[in-house]
């Protein structure tokens, strides 16, 4: 493991397990200022350490998930929300959603219009829903061109 992936390990002293909601709440709202700032890495240790005192939550992994697309890490971002946050909830249409921005960003589109596809029929997350519609009109070829 190197060490930029140190930052995506999960170990957190016991101490810190009993956190209260509301401070774990106002850290995702910096993780995601960090993210919105450009401060991906800062994110990213935010999400991290709060998918630790919350192990049963998938919401930070969404965070992480994203601090990791826009650190241009797609697969780590994938994995995250396919192996990490849908194995803890697969009901969440959000983390299918996103996990498809993923796949369309890296150029698995059909893969991407699976689970949009999932996520529009199954309409439980008007948020999710509007996503994959939206998602499903950009290919994000502008990406793809960038990286090569």
């Amino acid at each position: 493991m190197g060490q930029e992936d140190s930052l995506y390990v999960n170990a957190i002293p016991a101490e810190f397990a009993e956190a209260k909601t509301e401070w774990l709440q106002l850290l995702m709202a910096m993780g995601y200022v960090a993210c919105g700032q450009g401060r991906q890495s800062q994110a990213a240790v935010i999400f991290t350490g709060i998918a630790a005192v919350r192990p049963n939550s998938e919401l930070p992994l969404i965070g992480l998930a994203m601090a990791q697309l826009n650190l241009g890490k797609l697969t780590l971002a994938c994995d995250t929300l396919i192996q990490r946050a849908a194995k803890i909830n697969p009901a969440n249409q959000l983390v299918k959603a996103i996990a498809a921005m993923v796949f369309r960003m890296s150029g698995a589109v059909e893969a991407s219009d699976r689970l949009l596809d999932e996520v529009t029929a199954d309409g439980s997350d008007d948020g999710a829903v509007e996503l994959a519609r939206h998602l499903k009109t950009e290919d994000f070829h502008y990406l793809r061109r960038k990286r090569n």
